[in-house]
């Protein structure tokens, strides 16, 4: 806005065409003409004669005006009027009563801009400045002001947006809004909380930075206190943890932490709730935790044991303390997968080798084989305390069973009957190569030796702290190949036809080396041999069970030289023939979530597949996805392929509460299946779960400025001394004027020249 505008000075200078030597000569030239060629006063009349005469000499000035190229500058000098900004906070947090006598942060902002009222009057009836006031909480929205009444705030009043306040959103809109205007101030009213949501959660630091690099001073007045009175006594879940998934029957850990505040002493119980059959939450699980006067951040752990199969809902809760303000915090949840029909495998290793850790994960790889392992240190102290109570890791009807490198001395004789037992029912057992495994570690003579595919060798045994008996390895290196009578069995696929299997094994990096697995029982078959033709795996079936025993155990070579998907196949195939799961030919279509549990404005993705019964995708899949709301309305998610795999994400969730994504594998046109997956979008109370004031944002916002902070009593003297400074601000503005090159110039020109020629012409005198 300009205040007041004037001319000041008037000034012309000269810009000649070459040199002022150069000028002074023309122009002596042309007054010697007008001097010598005047008019012939013989033939007109004296008064006809000073007509011509005053024409030539007016264009003899006109034409030396051209030659000197005079330019008229003018320079004008104006007032503009500074815009002082106040944005003044109006989220749900300044209802907080944590004020003096019980007044809440508004009322306090409020008193202290009344007590301001005078010394705003003053400033805007000068002229020198105006008041831009602006409320905000999610959005910023300006508030007009008069000069009597320059804060017209009055009561605070909720609006759909109090929820959350984008303190730096806001900031960046009104500083935005003053585009072109000169701005002499900001003054932030505020708590200094910073809760919103994407997109409006910009970061407050961000935007003042911007301000004090353009010379715009910021001055922050905070209201609240750090620890928010008003809030008095809450009981939040602070975080929840749990595997995505777990097996029907397995107990699963609930991990979290909650925040107690304003209880003292008291004890809380923390409950675990988990969805039944028929969608209902029911108490699966609580504990008791003690609250203390600092309210620090409390671990919790809870354990759940699924009956049923299928995605359930699980919820970490406390119920509402007498006293809370804020429930919406008291619950947190997530969904995890019970699954059945899914493998689990004992994985009993005695010796720490790379074979088992490549093993491991090649098992991992696989969503349906779960593998509880169990190292059993066999070093001279570990030693000591054998033999190992396995009572506890049995007890988890493990379906399969792998024996690495170790000694038979390790575990009782109680638990290897209960592997006996489990064998004869259906179960597996696979015994794998090192220097203490099969007769090197005493297998023979234990209950087991009914059910091993090679007969006792007592004199085969291999004694710490001795060397290496030769005798019982195979030397590397040792190329493992398919038995052409049984190479077509499942454990040894590694393509679609024999003769492509077959090739691939020829291609895999040899071994290091193999146990000599000695005289094999007649119902054993070496199902692979070395090239020599002595056994290097060998299966047999054992009552309604299945028994492997591999021989070797540098198969992590394998994954190391580029055959890490044979690798990985290999393994799957060993356990789910020791399972008697190889003729599952089901494809199983999977979805992955990235998280569970949303907040409004956040992005979900997630990734879907088909997974064949060997474990490798299926690569002529196709998918569709939709998302369902919690009101089950539904809208299509865009889902395209990457890699072996489909991956999605879904945005603009406006509704809180239990979302779903389904999606639907197709395969030539025809539906394989469908699968679907839940989540929750949350909407807690922002502006109440955590109501502390936040000086230290406030303090960084005017730091980085040439402002500063100030309490609240201050306000009337801050805008005094913003209108002791010069803020109605002086700008200086050029005016020139050059007529030698204008049109009327032209004109003037011609039209003298054009009319002393007309005038002789008339008189007679051409």
């Amino acid at each position: 806005m300009i205040g007041t505008s004037a001319v000041d000075g008037l000034t012309v200078g000269f810009d000649p065409v070459g040199s002022g030597w150069l000028i002074a000569a023309v122009t002596a030239a042309l007054a010697a003409i007008l001097v010598i060629y005047g008019p012939d006063p013989t033939r007109v009349s004296p008064r006809r004669r000073w007509w011509l005469t005053g024409l030539r000499i007016a264009a003899f000035l006109a034409l030396v005006a051209c030659l000197l190229r005079p330019t008229l500058v003018a320079v004008r000098k104006a007032r503009q009027q500074g815009t002082v900004i106040v944005l003044a906070d109006a989220s749900e947090s300044m209802t907080v009563a944590d004020g003096a006598g019980g007044r809440t942060r508004w009322q306090e902002m409020t008193a202290a801009l009344s007590a301001a009222r005078g010394t705003a009057r003053t400033m805007v009836s000068s002229g020198d400045f105006d008041i831009a006031l602006w409320r905000f909480d999610r959005t910023a929205t300006p508030v007009p002001g008069t000069a009597d009444e320059p804060f017209p705030l009055g009561e605070w009043q909720r609006q759909p947006t109090a929820e959350e306040s984008a303190l730096g959103a806001a900031l960046d809109d009104c500083v935005r809004a003053a585009a072109g205007r000169t701005v002499a101030g900001v003054i932030v009213l505020s708590d200094g909380a910073q809760h919103a949501y994407p997109p409006r959660d910009v970061p407050p630091q961000t935007v003042a930075r911007r301000i004090g690099d353009a010379a715009v001073p910021l001055w922050s007045v905070t209201f609240g206190q750090q620890r928010g009175g008003g809030q008095g006594r809450d009981a939040a879940i602070v975080s929840l943890t749990a595997a995505e998934t777990v097996y029907l029957k397995n107990s699963l850990e609930v991990s979290g932490r909650v925040r107690l505040e304003g209880f003292g002493e008291r004890d809380i119980a923390v409950k675990l709730l988990a969805e039944n059959d028929a969608g209902v939450l029911e108490e699966v699980s609580r504990m008791l935790v003690h609250a203390t006067p600092r309210g620090a951040d409390e671990p919790v752990r809870l354990t759940w044991t699924p009956r049923a199969v299928g995605e359930r809902k699980l919820v970490l809760a406390i119920e509402p303390q007498d006293g809370e303000v804020v429930v919406t915090n008291n619950e947190m949840t997530t969904f995890v997968d019970v699954i059945d029909g899914g493998l689990r495998v004992l994985y009993l290793e005695g010796t720490p080798r790379v074979e088992q850790r490549y093993l491991r994960r090649a098992l991992a790889a696989s969503p349906d084989i779960q593998v509880d392992f169990e190292a059993i240190d066999s070093t001279a102290t570990g030693r000591r305390a054998w033999p190992i109570d396995l009572s506890r890791s049995l007890a988890t009807d493990a379906n399969v069973v792998l024996i690495g490198d170790l000694d038979s001395a390790a575990l009782r004789p109680d638990d290897l009957r209960v592997i006996l037992a489990r064998v004869r029912a259906g179960g597996g057992i696979g015994f794998l190569g090192g220097f203490h495994a099969f007769e090197a570690g005493g297998w023979g003579g234990t209950v087991l030796a009914p059910l091993l595919p090679f007969e006792p060798d007592q004199l085969a045994r291999q004694p710490f702290d001795q060397p290496i008996r030769a005798g019982l390895h195979m030397p590397g290196p040792i190329r493992m190949l398919p038995d052409p009578r049984f190479g077509s069995v499942s454990i040894l696929r590694q393509a679609d036809s024999a003769q492509e299997s077959l090739a691939v094994w020829q291609r895999l990096p040899p071994l290091d080396g193999a146990n000599v697995l000695g005289r094999l029982t007649p119902t054993a078959k070496p199902l692979a041999n070395s090239a020599d033709g002595r056994p290097v795996l060998v299966a047999r079936e054992f009552g309604e069970g299945r028994v492997a025993a591999f021989a070797a155990d540098s198969t992590w070579r394998w994954a190391m030289q580029g055959a890490a998907e044979q690798h990985r196949r290999f393994w799957r195939q060993l356990v789910l023939w020791l399972a008697r799961q190889e003729d599952d030919a089901a494809d199983t279509v999977w979805l992955r979530l990235a998280q569970r549990r949303l907040s409004p404005g956040a992005t979900l993705s997630f990734d879907a597949g088909v997974t064949q019964a060997d474990g490798t995708p299926s690569p002529d899949a196709s998918f569709e996805a939709v998302v369902i709301s919690p009101t089950g309305a539904t809208r299509p998610v865009r889902v395209t392929r990457r890699g072996e795999a489909f991956t999605g994400s879904v945005t603009d969730f406006t509704e809180p509460g239990d979302w779903q994504v389904t999606v639907q594998a197709t395969r030539a046109g025809q539906v394989m299946t469908t699968r679907s997956a839940r989540f929750t979008v949350f909407r807690q109370d922002l502006e109440l779960a955590n109501p502390r004031a936040n000086p230290l944002l406030m303090r960084q916002l005017a730091e980085v400025t040439a402002g500063g902070v100030r309490s609240p009593e201050e306000l009337p003297a801050l805008f005094e001394e913003i209108a002791s400074r010069p803020a109605a601000i002086e700008t200086e503005e050029q005016w020139s004027y050059t007529p030698w090159d204008k049109w009327p110039m032209l004109l003037l020109l011609a039209g003298l020249m054009c009319g002393e020629w007309y005038l002789r012409k008339r008189w007679g005198l051409v």
